[in-house]
């Protein structure tokens, strides 16, 4: 009987949530207060009737068991706290039976003084009490099962006093009832507390797979992105990039820049060192544009075999033309085992018309840097001069 009323049950089931769940339940005295203003409207009752001395005493029973309720329970929150949960349920046992005792008296004194009428509020207010108390088992059945017992057993003694000796089975089949209605409610709120520690373990492993899958998802974008051989953008990431930064360029008035770059005889130099060198190359290249083309505003990516691509949003044609130069300079390296040079064309837009043209404008700015000689820099707004000075011209 003892390991089916301990003083907690299902400690090993608690998490720090839980056991500050129950254990703030288990000593919030807002029930208490309730009941014992019930009993002294009886004792006022007593004490109009005519039996002052003996409601005095009764009021000062109700009275120090509400005291020592409230300060147990002001203890528990200023200085046990949640941690030592055995030495909470120790001092809650403690309680419950020394309430218990002072109710128990209590109820036993007023129904032997009270008149017919208000012996039975006398014990339907005890019933209540045991109800109360059954119902607010809250993990602790071993302390709720004394009181319960404490209670009945001094009705019990009220009664047989009366010579009510019929009621004797009535108060053991209660007390044994109240017993199985806690360990029901015991049983219950184990089931229930492992139930929730069971659901937070799977909404967490939930959490978790939805994190990976995010990331996997991540990943795999940034994949679907990006070339598999440079590491650089690919032709996919070129386009949304210039899907996005082109109208942001036309809402704010700023200017975008666009460098398409291009490997010198880039055919031959895999014909005279091999495709994986070729690679090597490659990759080089892409490091170096990403050193140089590092702002948050700056998109590098592989438009197509040998050629690269770089948007500059917020860079006008001078800044694009600095980057251009930069990246002229760290490529064509003549001291290099196997030196590479870069023509590259420079396209700036401002304004909607010039945004929808900035590809083709680059393009005939690169192909503009390879006529005339390769491993340089020309800008799609040298064309425009060109073309302006051959029209005068003519």
């Amino acid at each position: 009987m003892i390991d089916r009323f301990p003083l907690l049950l299902g400690a090993d089931v608690f998490d720090e949530r839980q056991r500050r769940e129950v254990l703030g339940e288990l000593f919030d005295y807002r029930p208490y207060l309730m009941a014992s203003a019930a009993m002294t409207l009886v004792i006022i009752h007593v004490f109009l009737s005519g039996a002052r001395q003996e409601a005095v005493f009764c009021g000062l029973l109700v009275a120090l068991g509400t005291i020592m309720r409230v300060a147990v329970a002001r203890s528990y929150q200023g200085k046990y706290g949640i941690d030592d949960v055995g030495r909470c349920a120790k001092a809650f046992a403690i309680m419950c039976v020394v309430v218990a005792l002072l109710w128990g008296v209590t109820g036993a004194v007023l129904y032997r003084v009270a008149d017919d009428s208000m012996r039975i509020a006398v014990l339907g207010i005890g019933c209540v009490l045991v109800q109360a108390v059954t119902l607010r088992t809250n993990m602790a059945p071993g302390p709720t099962m004394a009181q319960v017992a404490i209670l009945i057993a001094f009705h019990a003694a009220a009664i047989v006093y009366d010579g009510l000796y019929v009621l004797i089975p009535v108060c053991i089949l209660y007390t044994l009832f109240q017993g199985m209605c806690i360990l029901a409610l015991g049983r219950v709120r184990v089931r229930q507390m492992r139930a929730e520690r069971e659901t937070l373990r799977l909404l967490d492993e939930l959490q978790c797979a939805n994190t990976e899958l995010t990331r996997a998802n991540l990943r795999l974008a940034d994949s679907a992105l990006s070339d598999p051989l440079t590491g650089v953008g690919n032709r996919r990431r070129f386009e949304e990039a210039l899907a996005t930064m082109a109208p942001a360029a036309v809402r704010s008035g700023r200017p975008l820049s666009l460098l398409l770059i291009d490997v010198d005889h880039f055919k031959r130099f895999n014909d005279e060192h091999g495709h994986v060198t070729g690679d090597e190359a490659l990759r080089r290249v892409a490091d170096r544009l990403r050193a140089i083309a590092d702002g948050p505003n700056h998109v590098v990516a592989r438009f197509g075999g040998e050629e690269f691509a770089v948007l500059l949003a917020g860079a006008d044609e001078a800044a694009a033309r600095v980057v251009a130069d930069q990246i002229l300079t760290a490529i064509g390296d003549p001291a290099a085992v196997r030196p590479l040079t870069v023509s590259i064309g420079v396209a700036t837009a401002r304004g909607p018309a010039g945004t929808m043209d900035i590809v083709s404008d680059a393009d005939r700015a690169l192909y503009a840097a390879k006529r005339a000689g390769r491993n340089r820099v020309v800008s799609n707004s040298e064309l425009v001069d060109q073309q302006d000075t051959d029209r005068l011209k003519a």
